[in-house]
């Protein structure tokens, strides 16, 4: 790999890092002078589409997201071979690495780094993006060990974006078993239940963090994950005297970190910003200065969903009805659209449940779009059998997939971000020649049909 060059633009010079999906190498951009991070997804990674979801994900919130504390996006290419994504080059040392070497850190340095760390989540959580995956190892201090040493956040590959309905293919491969993301030692108790997850629980993974850095190790120290992942649940947080530290760092910081290792969100800082101004008044001294956002001229454009998921970045006509502009280059298709208005977790079960009832296979997901393949119609439901969701949760399992005459795309959207719980669906159903006989297009009516009784919108 080193010496080649992607898209006549970067050029490969050494590799830097691996991950249990992707390789990072230092790349030179031929027609700028400056160095690049190029992650590349492995290649025993880019033939699994779950790999493959997870990397589109990445670069879809990415490319939307700059903040003077994240890594800064620059290019990609999701559906290359293999896969990349073009990043800022990030000169430091990682803060799990500062830990093995300092153990501990003042409660002023880590006040420091916790403020600019509360600025950056609290821009993301503003955008509706959830990262799910705090920890040392994705934290990156540039300029260690110096006055000016700063934080910068990566690593976006687990995070989501909550103002884009999205139901991760995991979850529609095996929908009775829940769904849980991130790593054990810095997981909240809700990801442990495969819950819904806000910002609180990457509230929790801060507290972690800075339960690490205040005490020199993490609340949890169990090896085994099924033993971490209990004690998350249930068990209590150790005092810092019990660690024979209960002289040095002051009460009224222990108790903030305590505060956001609540097992209930509830009970915790409720924002970032809240968290930085509990420790500034703890502290005796400001740590949290806003930032000034970036301009996203710095870097390429943000990639639209459709982009991501298709590597398309054309746009063809209004979907009727769409309230929201979704785009869909295929004339030949039947759409509809509806608005719902309930949380998000009732809707993401309710589509789980259509998308097996009517006998769908996904064939990819992202922010805000999952297309599914749709095999033969099934028989209808014995009269008084529940049906509906209800089947769904029976255990009865679904009939093997024939092949399927339609493909069907569900496009989803919150408009209003002062109306969370509302949300715009538009269905879009194609044939795979582009023609409906009059026996399709009545099929595509009652799954029209079928979606309104599950969801109940108007």
């Amino acid at each position: 790999m080193i010496g080649q060059v992607f898209q006549q633009r970067y050029q490969i010079t050494r590799q830097v890092g691996e991950g249990g999906m992707s390789r990072v190498y230092l790349a030179r951009q031929l027609d700028q002078p400056r160095e690049v991070a190029l992650k590349v997804l492995l290649p025993e990674m880019a033939v699994q589409a779950k790999a493959r979801e997870h990397f589109r994900r990445e670069i879809f919130i990415m490319s939307r997201f700059q903040h003077p504390h994240a890594i800064l996006y620059y290019d990609a290419d999701p559906d290359g071979e293999p896969p990349f994504l073009v990043m800022e080059y990030l000169r430091g040392m990682e803060l799990a690495t500062l830990l093995e070497r300092r153990r501990r850190l003042t409660p002023d340095r880590a006040g420091r780094l916790l403020g600019q760390l509360c600025d950056v989540l609290h821009s993301a959580h503003e955008l509706g993006i959830i990262h799910r995956d705090l920890k040392p190892g994705n934290l990156m201090v540039v300029h260690p060990e110096t006055p000016v040493e700063k934080i910068k956040l990566m690593d976006f590959g687990l995070a989501r974006m909550s103002s884009l309905f999205y139901i991760a293919p995991e979850e529609l491969v095996n929908l009775r078993q829940p769904t849980a993301s991130g790593t054990p030692e810095y997981i909240s108790p809700e990801q442990v239940r495969g819950n819904e997850v806000d910002r609180r629980s990457d509230i929790y993974s801060v507290g972690v963090i800075l339960y690490e850095m205040l005490t020199g190790r993490r609340p949890f120290p169990q090896e085994e994950v099924e033993s971490l992942l209990l004690a998350h649940l249930d068990e209590r947080v150790p005092r810092f005297a019990e660690l024979g530290l209960g002289g040095e760092i002051p009460p009224e910081i222990e108790q903030v970190v305590q505060d956001c290792l609540a097992k209930y969100p509830e009970e915790r800082p409720q924002t970032a910003e809240e968290l930085a101004h509990r420790y500034e008044a703890a502290l005796g001294r400001k740590i949290y200065l806003r930032a000034r956002p970036l301009s996203r001229l710095a870097s390429a454009p943000p990639i639209s969903p459709s982009r991501v998921l298709q590597g398309q970045g054309k746009t063809g006509e209004r979907l009727p009805g769409s309230a929201s502009g979704l785009t869909t280059t295929d004339r030949h298709a039947i759409t509809h659209s509806l608005t719902v208005s309930m949380v998000e977790s009732m809707v993401m079960i309710k589509l789980k449940g259509f998308i097996h009832d009517v006998g769908g296979e996904i064939v990819e997901s992202a922010p805000g779009t999952i297309r599914v393949r749709l095999t033969e119609e099934k028989p209808a439901a014995p009269k008084n059998s529940g049906g509906g969701l209800l089947s769904w949760l029976s255990s009865k399992p679904a009939p093997a997939a024939s092949n399927s005459s339609l493909q069907m795309e569900l496009r989803m959207e919150k408009n209003d971000p002062n109306r969370p719980n509302d949300l715009t669906i538009t269905l879009v159903l194609r044939t795979y020649l582009g023609l409906f006989t009059p026996e399709g297009r009545s099929r595509c009516e009652k799954i029209w049909r079928d979606l309104q009784a599950y969801l109940g919108g108007r």
